[in-house]
């Protein structure tokens, strides 16, 4: 008995190590530590009686769960935000690996100042309008993404682009005084992506209306071929969201510039709107989209604009004219 007693022993013993073992490398793969410098940017909003847009950001989850790096309730101005310029939410540590989402949890109940709501559009009048669409003071949105990578000893740099245009609904009540809601839960997870700013890159230019067409120009960016006249402009969803498929929008600023940051790599179209105040309620409606001509001896064509990583477009245009 006594040499099946030390077989016994001697397998215990080796099972021991093996679990030991295991249990050890699978513990050093968890050490594995990178990070993710993560920001926050904006596409704009169509209405002249908006001078901020603030969201109170309350934890940041990544796939699900809580993470480091986030120092705390973050109360952000989206609606300066725009043409490129980002706030950073945080550096936020996690095991090295491969990740699909990043869920905001924003606060509805109080500003990062205790100050009440804390989400809220802020008019020229300021006044401020809540947000809060439920009765539920938290709110959680799930960002999307394609997988990015998070590598051990390295930083990763991504950017949210919260698009107010998507996100945001006018509340056409005069019983109240708050106007604007955030749109359903499910319109609101179209209306943010998540880009990998090493993945993204930029197009820019100039559009002149020495016409005078427009009070507002608002150029669009599509993936090439997914733009539906009909569909876009005439809005979708229980919220009636025009231009709902565009991936980015930017306003042409009083000098004639606009700028597309953080656009995926890959083939996109452009469309320029023009936009009038035609009831004098500060709200800008649709007049149409512009016919344009190529300045600057471009040789360039709108509906097909290939935007590569780390790298900018240049696309300038005149304004000749309504399309029919």
């Amino acid at each position: 008995m006594k040499p099946m007693k030390q077989f016994s022993i001697g397998l215990m013993l080796f099972a021991s190590l093996l679990f030991f073992s295991y249990g050890c490398k699978k513990d050093s793969n968890n050490d594995l530590q990178g990070s993710m410098r993560l920001e926050i940017t904006d596409a704009p909003i169509d209405d002249a009686n908006i001078q901020g847009a603030f969201v109170t950001i309350a934890e940041v989850k990544v796939d699900g769960k809580a993470v480091t790096g986030f120092s705390g309730k973050k109360t952000v101005n989206l609606y300066a935000l725009q043409n490129g310029q980002t706030e950073v939410l945080g550096d936020l540590e996690l095991d090295a690996g491969t990740y699909s989402n990043i869920t905001l949890v924003l606060d509805h109940a109080s500003d990062a100042n205790g100050n009440s709501p804390g989400c809220y559009v802020l008019t020229t009048d300021n006044v401020k309008h809540s947000l809060q669409a439920t009765a539920s003071t938290t709110q959680e949105i799930v960002i999307n993404s394609s997988p990015f990578e998070v590598t051990n000893g390295q930083t990763s740099n991504l950017v949210i682009d919260f698009d107010l245009r998507k996100t945001i609904r006018y509340e056409d009540n005069s019983s109240t005084d708050d106007k604007y809601d955030f749109v359903t839960d499910s319109e609101i997870q179209s209306g943010v992506r998540l880009v990998a700013k090493n993945k993204a890159g930029t197009i820019k230019g100039q559009c002149e209306d020495n016409l005078g067409i427009a009070e507002k120009i608002v150029v669009y960016a599509y993936k090439k071929g997914t733009y539906n006249k009909e569909t876009e402009v005439n809005g979708q969803g229980s919220s009636k969201i025009t231009f709902k498929n565009c991936v980015s929008s930017a306003t042409v600023d009083a000098q004639g510039n606009y700028t597309l940051a953080f656009l995926e790599e890959g083939d996109y179209e452009l469309h320029f709107m023009a936009y009038e105040d035609s009831d004098a309620d500060g709200t800008m409606e649709l007049k149409g989209e512009l016919a344009l001509s190529l300045t600057g001896g471009l040789s360039l064509d709108l509906s097909n604009i290939s935007v590569q990583s780390e790298s900018q477009v240049t696309a300038a245009v005149l304004v000749t004219g309504l399309i029919p």
